[in-house]
């Protein structure tokens, strides 16, 4: 065997044992699990003790962080619901805290309605809470325990996970019932928010306010709308009122032209408290008929909407996901807030 033949069949040994060597190792790094991804510098911070102002009882009061998120939920979805969907909405109240909180520290903002605490109990400001007690006290005497050890449940078992967008807290909104697809939010809002965007929402005939019925007389009708816009016409015949109707991608009245005058559908739903923006009007004789589908604003989850997805087998993270376009769930850091 000549040098030249010597030296092409070290070649191959070499090659054979790199080979040998390099794909086993291949092969463990592509089984593995990825490490995690880095905590968001944004929110590294943990909570441990938090001031509440109960608006109720108008005082603030210290509590443990996640005893104040077992009252949200207590306070803001059904306690009988699907195990997945009452994690959802812990990790859901979780963010919201953060997304608020943090928002006000950076920006050195003082909120007169806190009262010097970190958080209200105005649902129509922050979010609902009750206390255990009360709770307790409005469940049935046979449940109350199972119920609230369900809501511990879903709090433990979510410990310090929030839902981020561009490392950053999303703003955590809900509602209660859309009319099958929630909403975008500048169709309701001002903003465009990327990750609030209009999905389709199953199960929400299961709702009890999936639909409902406002009957108005046609004279508090004319007046309401009048007092809101004092240049509008009502001619003799009311099938001429309404001139234009613009609806949102889930099908909510956008914009409504009546008497001449343009409306949101959100100041249709306000001025007459219907039950969403969802709607549509008919005329009796002496009625105004107004047919509501859902509840609420209708952006970002749905509370019947995640329990239908959670009885269907999907977890809490499946159904964050669904709701919350291009977000991740992750993990806060250690320090606490000071």
């Amino acid at each position: 065997m000549g040098v030249q033949e010597l030296k092409q069949l070290g070649y191959a040994v070499i090659f054979l044992m790199l080979v040998i060597i390099l794909i086993p190792l291949v092969l463990v790094k592509g089984c593995s699990k990825s490490e995690p991804r880095p905590i968001p510098k944004k929110v590294e911070e943990k909570v441990g003790m938090i001031k509440v102002y109960i608006e109720q009882e108008d005082k603030v009061v210290e509590m443990d962080f996640n005893e104040y998120l077992k009252g949200v939920v207590a306070a803001e979805m059904p306690a009988s619901f699907n195990i997945e969907a009452l994690k959802a909405q812990a990790v859901v109240a979780r963010t919201y805290f953060f997304h608020r909180y943090l928002n006000h520290k950076n920006n050195n903002t003082v909120i007169p309605e806190h009262k010097g605490a970190d958080i209200c109990t105005n649902p129509a400001h922050c979010k609902a809470w009750i206390s255990k007690e009360d709770a307790m006290n409005k469940w049935a005497i046979l449940s109350a325990q199972k119920y609230w050890d369900k809501i511990s449940k879903a709090v433990d078992e979510t410990v310090d996970l929030i839902v981020t967008y561009d490392s950053e807290p999303i703003d955590a909104v809900f509602h209660s019932t859309s009319s099958g697809m929630t909403e975008n939010s500048e169709e309701v809002w001002t903003n465009t928010i990327p990750y609030l965007r209009s999905v389709d929402s199953d199960g929400e005939e299961l709702s009890p306010k999936y639909t409902s019925v406002v009957q108005v007389p046609l004279s508090e009708f004319k007046s309401k709308l009048s007092n809101n816009k004092p240049e509008i016409v009502f001619k003799n015949d009311n099938k001429t009122w309404i001139e234009k109707i613009e609806k949102t991608e889930a099908g909510s009245i956008k914009n409504i032209t009546i008497g001449g005058c343009e409306f949101k559908g959100t100041e249709i739903r306000s001025i007459f408290a219907l039950n969403s923006a969802h709607f549509t009007i008919e005329f009796g004789d002496d009625t105004v008929i107004f047919n509501v589908s859902g509840n609420g604003h209708g952006v970002g989850m749905s509370q019947y909407g995640a329990n239908y997805l959670a009885d269907q087998g999907k977890t809490y993270d499946q159904i964050l996901t669904h709701y919350y376009k291009d977000v991740e769930i992750v993990k806060i850091g250690n320090e606490l807030l000071n």
